[in-house]
């Protein structure tokens, strides 16, 4: 068996946000809310045991810990997930937030955590927090506890880019890192049908313009907005490692070798809650992914064979590609 890390993608039932932002992802069955935090118990409670299970990996583990919601709105939450940065088998911890919450809540975490092993993924939009606030949040978080940041925006419209480039700027001019992803439309990532699509329909961006050319311009990378693009229009038969040293664990705690897998309920390797559960990681690096398109998930589509170059080794990030 391999002794290199297996990168675990976790999105849990966590659903109390406090922003409401409208092209959100988190739609439907996978809804946010502005009101409660967990839609069941059954959902904290399947936290708490993947959390636990997570920790208990004989092999070192980097774990990217999503929500449906905001983390940083959470207590119970952001408790498991300080507890995780300070197992031995976990490498990093990495936060998806939208930054609102940093300097509140850091300091109030430290006691229990070790935020040094604390990765956050914070991405800003247009017209939902200040720039200079949210900024103001990931250098604090940077600086003050040694956080690996990164800045991320979304290309929605690839006519209107002024606030994405502004944000490159005030992120560069404060030492932060920089990226940019292709927003998606709401409807499209988590439809479960496997017919072969336009990209288009997915990536409005891509209705108007070059989109590579798009993201180039605002400060993104050409080639993992590529590999982006091949992702969601054609992954059938791309080699790929999902389910060697990658896999993806659903709000219920099923297991799968990625997110599209599991929005296609193909292949499933299990469940967390099954008594004695004990994960079937495949020997083989690589193998030809059967889905026919929709694999639009960063965390998923960087284990393409074709996107290989582009990860980093020994960056705490699942998302981080130096770009």
């Amino acid at each position: 068996m391999p002794d290199h890390p297996v990168k675990i993608w976790y999105v849990a039932g966590q659903r109390l946000c406090n922003l409401k932002c409208p092209y959100c992802v988190s739609t439907g069955d996978w809804a946010k809310s502005n009101r409660y935090d967990w839609k069941s118990p059954i959902d904290r409670d399947t936290f708490a045991t993947v959390v636990e299970w997570i920790a208990s990996r004989p092999r070192l583990v980097e774990v990217r810990l999503g929500s449906l919601g905001e983390p940083f709105a959470s207590p119970f939450f952001l408790e498991k997930a300080a507890w995780l940065t300070q197992q031995p088998s976990v490498r990093y911890v990495e936060l998806l937030s939208n930054g609102s919450l940093i300097r509140q809540r850091l300091p109030k975490l430290e006691p229990l955590a070790n935020l040094g092993k604390l990765s956050l993924w914070l991405t800003w939009h247009e017209g939902q927090l200040p720039l200079e606030k949210f900024l103001e949040g990931a250098v604090f978080a940077q600086e003050e506890y040694g956080c690996f940041v990164v800045v991320n925006t979304l290309l929605f419209d690839s006519h209107d880019t002024s606030g994405i480039q502004r944000a490159r700027d005030a992120a560069r001019a404060a030492g932060l890192r920089f990226n940019v992803d292709l927003g998606y439309d709401p409807a499209a990532p988590s439809e479960p049908s496997d017919r072969t699509g336009e990209p288009s329909r997915t990536v409005p961006a891509m209705r108007n313009a070059d989109v590579v050319a798009a993201v180039n311009d605002c400060g993104g990378d050409a080639a993992l907005t590529q590999a982006a693009l091949a992702g969601i229009s054609s992954p059938l038969g791309r080699p790929c490692r999902a389910g060697h040293d990658y896999l993806f664990i659903d709000i219920h705690g099923q297991v799968h070798r990625c997110s599209r897998y599991a929005a296609l309920d193909r292949a499933p390797l299990g469940s967390v809650l099954d008594p004695g559960f004990e994960l079937p990681l495949r020997p083989e690096p690589w193998a030809p992914c059967e889905a026919a398109n929709g694999c639009c998930n960063k965390e998923d589509f960087l284990n393409l064979q074709l996107a290989d170059p582009l990860r980093p080794r020994d960056v705490p990030s699942l998302g981080w590609t130096n770009s």
